[in-house]
């Protein structure tokens, strides 16, 4: 009798299986770090010149004239439909702004959690190609964006510019050699771990630091963030260009925002959704300031400013992640499914827009899909700073597509959104596939663009399409290093194994 077919999640988790990922105790997390780079002093050797204390910057050969500023602004959960250009509730003016005499990205899509979507943006490559795919980087991890991958800032700094980073950094706070004034970034202002309160206190001691020393201060963390990046602006000259990035905690601390905002919402009932809103309200001031400062100076016309949220609007869920839960529902992703954490629209596609006077035309909407990892390739591009690198890229240059409306370059229209052990997802045109490969297992797929609510799963209906986006599912499952999130695989020669233990090659 002819055996029937494998059923498709069952092959996928079959697949992950023989990934053999561990998780391990806490004592072997202590170690992580220290253990998984043996080639720690090589790493360093290969170091960027950006990344080397002192190091002379090469002068790049385009005038800096020629070159935009790029300033880069991220929000934290927010929702897709909490801004004024997405019909949203929120008073959004000065991101209604920039949408309307800039580009709005339709589809732009993100990493389902904070640290994902940082590691992503900095290195355009997929955050399972170093091990950050699971959940985010938390106070209590050890780890942080492993050094020997190069970061935008690095290239950038390489090529002659200006860098700076305000706001959550959340990509490795335990040593140094994770801070971001040692992955390219000439000046900090902010929070390492994202433990610092949305209203800082001068007389208690934070998460706050000015470059690499902690300081204690007093204020609205939004404004404060604002403010620090306007004094950027101010002191900036225009013998070399500036990269300037600034990560908000709001809205998703929505509990620190001014009682003024609050009470300008008094007419939205629930206690934790008008203090939302009022967050998104003082978001986009900060950013209003941030833009006042840019045309103050005559820089605007030639700035490139991005802006998105670092992934959906967070809803609450079952059990807690250790990523900013929350217990009430506040944010408002419109017609898309679930949200911040999610595989579903909800949770990767999020609120975007980039706006350039001297290259993006007003009134343009995108609706071709873009991802997080595209932003390194376009921002290396329009900088003139060299793309040549050791480790493959998963992005493309996103500018062609937002400035000139063409098709992306990427193959088939891919986009790993995301692959771990237990789930992964990619879309591919207008098909989207979702696989759950722990229990209790599913595969589901999903027509977005017809479909942008998931409400209808076709994997029945087309079990050939399945089978095709499965293979290049479990592609790149095969290529994904293990979670740093879950520990590191046979450390102290504790057998942790959770899953089957390979033969080693």
């Amino acid at each position: 009798m002819k055996r029937p077919p494998e059923p498709v999640h069952v092959k996928f988790l079959r697949i992950l299986v023989a990934i053999g990922v561990v998780v391990v105790g806490s004592a072997i997390a202590a170690k992580s770090v220290a253990a998984e780079r043996g080639d720690n002093d090589q790493a360093k050797i290969n170091r960027p010149n950006s990344d080397r204390p002192n190091s002379d910057r090469p002068n790049s050969d385009r005038p800096n004239s020629d070159r935009p500023n790029i300033v880069y602004l991220l929000a934290d959960d927010l929702g897709w439909r909490d801004v004024g250009f997405h019909q949203g509730a929120p008073r959004t003016p000065h991101l209604d702004r920039l949408a309307a005499n800039g580009a709005v990205l339709n589809a732009f899509y993100a990493q389902p959690f904070s640290s994902q979507t940082r590691a992503a943006m900095l290195t355009g490559r997929y955050p399972m190609r170093y091990g950050l795919q699971t959940l985010s980087i938390t106070s209590t991890s050890d780890y942080g964006l492993p050094t020997e991958e190069r970061t935008f800032a690095q290239a950038l700094k390489d090529s002659g510019y200006r860098t700076a980073f305000v706001g959550s950094w959340l990509l490795g706070h335990t040593s140094k050699e994770f801070w971001p004034t040692r992955r390219g970034f000439d000046s900090f202002y902010g929070t390492l771990a994202g433990l610092a309160e949305p209203v800082l206190q001068q007389q208690t001691k934070a998460d706050w630091y000015r470059d690499e020393r902690p300081i204690r201060e007093s204020g609205y963390i939004t404004d404060l963030l604002a403010t620090e990046a306007i004094t950027i602006i101010e002191k900036h000259t225009s013998a070399s260009p500036l990269l300037l990035v600034a990560a908000f905690d709001t809205p998703a601390k929505y509990w620190g925002a001014p009682k003024s905002l609050i009470d300008s919402y008094n007419d939205v009932g629930d206690d934790a959704r008008r203090s939302y809103l009022a967050a998104v309200t003082a978001l986009d001031a900060a950013i209003g300031r941030i833009v006042g400062a840019l045309e103050k100076r005559g820089m605007l016309d030639n700035t490139l400013i991005l802006f998105h949220s670092d992934n959906g609007g967070a809803v609450p869920m079952r059990y807690a992640t250790g990523d900013n839960d929350i217990r009430s529902p506040v944010s408002d992703n419109d017609v898309f499914r679930q949200g911040k954490g999610s595989l579903y629209e909800g949770g990767v596609r999020v609120v975007a827009l980039a706006h350039w006077p001297a290259r993006i035309k007003p009134g343009t909407i995108i609706t071709q899909p873009i991802h997080v990892t595209d932003i390194y390739s376009m921002l290396l591009t329009v900088g003139n700073a060299s793309l040549d690198q050791r480790k493959k890229l998963d992005g493309v240059n996103a500018l062609p597509i937002i400035a000139d409306k063409r098709l992306t370059t990427r193959k088939d229209k891919e986009i790993l959104l995301n692959v771990e052990d237990f789930h992964g997802a990619i879309r591919a045109g207008e098909w989207k596939l979702i696989v759950h490969s722990a229990l209790p297992n599913k595969v589901e797929l999903f027509q977005v663009a017809n479909d942008p609510g998931e409400a209808n799963n076709v994997a029945n209906d087309y079990p050939e399409r399945v089978d095709a986006m499965m293979q290049r599912l479990n592609g790149y499952a095969y290529d994904m290093a293990p979670a740093k999130f879950l520990g590191k695989p046979g450390a102290d020669n504790q057998p942790a194994f959770w899953r089957e233990n390979r033969p080693a090659r």
